[in-house]
């Protein structure tokens, strides 16, 4: 069975980002392994033949995210690998992340091939199926790109549908949009393993402007009141009366 240290794991970052970059350096630290870092793409670097690969208006620090997921994925195919994971550069794991990864990494080997497991997702609204408990693995596709599992056939699915397709959207948009035509099953781990820094207020927001109107206690607030409202109560009351 694969383990946190035996897959690729590739970090979607800026090379100025520096203050994400010593905090990815502390998580590696933790998990006892090396990231590959996705330099290629930053948005001053950006090439005519890049962006001939998008359809409409996106902004240039949209279309280097979304390049370098995609770069994180085509590098993924290039190894000898069947899984893979792949972090944004705010990723912030939870206390459990490397217990809780390790049974979904057991868990997907007795998945169809084709899938794809979202880990962050913790300030998102959940369904009864989170509150029953009755699987761990919850097929919903990913709402944020912070923190996902791969394999090696819903990547190459995805580079085929690449290959007659332009990118119009952001990364975790167009990941959900490919998937959805291809028929590719998303999947939540029961509890998230994740969420991000920029949505906590502990970093700067790089893609969402109106994230970025708020300062630091605001946002960090307001992460924790959606948290508690969308998952934590809900959690406790199911866990005490037995319902959703």
């Amino acid at each position: 069975m694969h383990s946190l240290q035996s897959i690729p794991i590739y970090v979607v970052t800026v090379k100025t980002f520096l203050e994400r970059h010593a905090h990815m350096a502390e998580l590696e630290e933790r998990l006892g392994v090396k990231f590959e870092y996705i330099w290629n793409y930053d948005a001053q670097d950006l090439s005519n033949e890049d962006c001939s690969r998008i359809s409409g208006g996106m902004a240039r620090e949209s279309i280097s995210n979304v390049l370098k997921h995609f770069e994180a994925q085509r590098r993924f195919l290039n190894t000898e690998s069947s899984v893979c994971l792949v972090l944004e550069d705010d990723v912030l794991l939870f206390d459990d992340f490397e217990e809780s990864l390790q049974t979904i990494l057991g868990l997907v080997q007795d998945i169809e091939p084709g899938w794809l497991v979202f880990l962050g997702g913790a300030d998102n609204k959940i369904d009864g199926r989170f509150l029953e408990k009755t699987e761990l693995l919850i097929e919903q596709y990913l709402s944020t790109a912070e923190a996902y599992l791969l394999d090696r056939h819903g990547c190459e699915r995805r580079f085929e549908w690449l290959e007659f397709n332009k990118i119009d959207r952001q990364a975790d948009h167009q990941i959900k949009l490919i998937d959805q035509q291809l028929g590719t099953k998303h999947y939540w781990f029961s509890e998230p393993l994740a969420t991000q820094g920029s949505i906590t207020g502990l970093f700067d927001t790089a893609l969402d402007s109106s994230r970025a109107k708020h300062g630091a206690m605001y946002l960090k607030a307001r992460f924790h009141w959606n948290r508690f409202r969308r998952q934590i109560a809900p959690r406790f009351f199911a866990r005490i009366f037995g319902t959703g």
